[in-house]
Parts: structure tokens; sequence; C-alpha cells
């Protein structure tokens, strides 16, 4: 979680979320601190408002499962991201509660399902082939972001909706800039409406020539009373890409590095490719590239981790600071502490994906592109290396989504 915001104001007062990293690699040591001084502290955020932080793992967990905070930004006292958020996203389903959130979820779970993302596993891998030969061809140094991480997953999301994948500078300039929290009320505003545009042609045009996607689907079986309004299509396809391929285009970047800078793990993950499954686990656990969300706020008085949360106040759970806690990880007998990488660990509980009904609809299509990636990628260039100082790598620095704006490589 990187930002320019000072760590903290004056004695006494709140500090700053999100906190910076003072290391790339590691959780911002406040929020260490935060969680085992006592699981839930007061924060202040971009706009003055101050809200409850929880740092531990059992906290996050209790209180995206709790049935007593709501994920609705409608709500006044709901601790927005940025100033765009409730017009962008008042009224979505990721941002209604159950019971309408699960039955609206439930139209598009079976389009994300273990069954069918698996069945893309050969194609993924078609992919990851095509563009490694491209860098060869073209020769190192290159920039892995642009010619690997961000393809690879884009290439997967334009099949699963119907999207055309030539467009896919524009759409990710579009998630890029819903993205960056340095982007100004204004221009965000303008691209949102340049998207909405582009969605709506798009919509209008799955509407007259149906095909074989999931835009087409939802148009056929969920759209009108009982499904989603049709005005709401177009924003609904424009976060369903962003989500598809941001994400995971920013953790390919991220455990990438991660592997060039333990090549012990790297080498266990080129000898042992069956590691792959338990190798993006870990990644998404070390990482937790989500780095503003998920936020709620009590619609009734609750407790969580001993602290009294009453009706109205805002709550921000911290994904990395929930999956570095030694309490959940790192625990066992010769399991490595939770703030090392470890491609062995059994971390399926982590909360990267968030937890409860509003976990990410995506996961196991970003499960599966991780598993192919970081194998194929290391089997067919055994010698890929930074092209850069590790000191030199360009994080992002005020994003909702952490990762890297290039990863110069060479081999």
């Amino acid at each position: 979680m990187t930002t320019t915001t000072p760590e903290t104001t004056s004695a006494g007062e709140a500090p700053f979320f999100p906190a910076p990293r003072s290391c790339p690699f590691s959780e911002p040591p406040q929020y260490a601190d935060f969680r085992e001084t006592g699981g839930l502290h007061k924060v202040t955020i971009w706009d003055g408002s101050q809200h409850w932080l929880a740092t531990r793992h059992e906290d996050i967990r209790a209180v995206l499962s709790s049935p007593s905070f709501s994920a609705d930004v409608r709500n006044l006292a709901f601790p927005l991201v940025h100033s765009n958020q409730r017009e962008h996203e008042g009224g979505m389903f990721l941002r209604l509660d159950d019971p309408e959130h699960a039955r609206l979820r439930q139209m598009l779970t079976k389009e994300f399902s273990v069954k069918r993302t698996q069945a893309m596993r050969e194609k993924l891998l078609e992919f990851t082939d095509e563009l490694i030969d491209a860098m060869l061809a073209k020769g190192g140094p290159v920039d892995l972001i642009q010619d690997f991480c961000l393809p690879m997953p884009s290439r997967a999301i334009c099949i699963i909706l119907g999207v055309p994948y030539e467009d896919h500078e524009m759409f990710q300039q579009h998630a890029n800039a819903g993205t960056d929290l340095d982007v100004s009320h204004e221009e965000r505003a303008r691209t949102q409406r340049e998207a909405f545009e582009y969605y709506t042609s798009l919509v209008e045009r799955k509407r007259r020539e149906p095909a074989d996607d999931m835009v087409s689907r939802l148009l056929a079986d969920h759209t009108g009373p009982d499904g989603f309004a049709p005005e709401m299509m177009p924003v609904l396809v424009s976060i369903l890409v962003g989500a598809g391929h941001e994400t995971t285009a920013n953790m390919l970047g991220l455990g990438t590095v991660a592997l060039l800078l333990n090549p012990d793990q790297r080498d266990r993950l080129r000898e042992h490719p069956e590691l792959a499954p338990s190798a993006a686990e870990e990644m998404l656990r070390y990482w937790s590239i989500v780095s503003t969300d998920p936020r709620r706020v009590a619609t009734e008085d609750v407790e969580i981790g001993g602290q009294l949360v009453r009706k109205g106040e805002g709550v921000i759970v911290s994904l990395i600071a929930g999956n570095r806690d030694p309490r959940a990880f790192g625990t066992g007998e010769g399991e490595c502490p939770a703030d090392k990488l470890d491609i062995g660990r059994g971390a399926r509980h982590h909360v990267a994906f968030g937890f409860g009904s509003h976990q990410c609809l995506g996961q196991n299509l970003a499960r599966v592109e991780m598993q192919v990636a970081w194998p194929r990628l290391f089997e067919r260039i055994p010698g890929l290396r930074l092209a850069v100082a590790q000191d030199q790598l360009p994080f992002k620095k005020n994003s909702i989504v952490y990762g890297l704006k290039s990863l110069p490589v060479t081999w």
C-alpha cells in the first residue's frame, strides 16, 4: 500500500490510510504495530474522515462475513476510496448487500466456475507460448508488463466476455485511470464517460449480433426485471473487463520479480511444476495487491476483536496486514515465517480475494492464469533476469491495485 500522504498527522490524531510501504516487498510497518497492539485502530482517509482499520486475519474475516456490515457505497457513511466511487459504483451488484447481491452474483458465477476456467488452461498455455515466442524473437531487454503480464489476462477476459482484443490499449487505459489514485476527479470522470460510451456500443452490438460469449448470454438470460437493469450493463461489463485483467497483470509482474529475487523458489518451481497451485496461493498471500479495499460500514453496533464498532462507523480491512499475520501463517513446525516467501506453504486460507459472499468473482480464472504463466515462463526462458537494479524497479506509488509500472527483463 503506497501513497505520498504522510504516515501520521500531528500527535494525538489518527494515522493516514493507506500507509506507505517503506519496502516494496513488505507491509507498512505501522500495520504490523497495529496488529500486535490491537486489531482495530482509527485511521484518516483521503477526504479527512476517520474509520476503523482491521489488521488481524481473524478480524478481517469476521468483518467481511458479518451481516452487520454493508458494502453499499450509497450509504453516506461509507468510507469511499475516491470521490467518483459513489457515482460510478452505486447500485452495482458488487456493492449491494445480500440477499440481492447474492441473487445477482449467482447469474455470473457459472461463467467463472472452476470447471469453465480449468477448461481454458490449454488456451492460456497457447497465449503464454505465443507471448514468449514474440519476446524471444524481439530479444531482450523487454518490458515484461507490456509484453507478457498485461496481454495474457487481457486476451483471456476478452474471450470470456466477447470484447475485441484489438481494443486492448483503450480498455487498459480506462482500467489504469480507474485504479490510479493520483488521477483527478475530473480526469477519472472523463475516462469513465469514455468507457461507458465504448461499452454501451459493445452491449448494443451484442444485443443485435449475439455470439458465444458471456455478454451475449447475460443479455439473453439475465437482463430485465429479474436480472441486471439494461442501463447498468455497460458499467457491469466495464468493471468485469477491468477487474479481469488489471489485477492478474499486476500479480504476474510482482510474482515474477519475487521469483527472480528468490532464485531458490524459482528453481524449486521450475523443478517441481506441480507446485504451481501452491505457488499461486503464496504469491497472492505475499503481495495482497488490493491496497485500499475491502471497505464496509456498520449497520448496527457490533464487536470486532474486542472493539465496539458503532452503527454508521466505517471499517477498512488491510489485506496485506491480514495475510502477514503470524497468528495465521508461519506458526507450524518448520514453516516459513509469515513475512517470507515459501511457494510450498499451505496458504489457501489467505484473504487476498477478500472473504465471505463478496470475495472476488474471478478468482478461479486468476488462479489458472498464474498457475500456467510462471512455470512456462521460467521453463522457456531459464536465464530470465532483471535488466535494471532492484532499487530501480518502478512500483506504483498510489494505486488501488499494487504493482509495477514496468518490469525490464532480459536473458
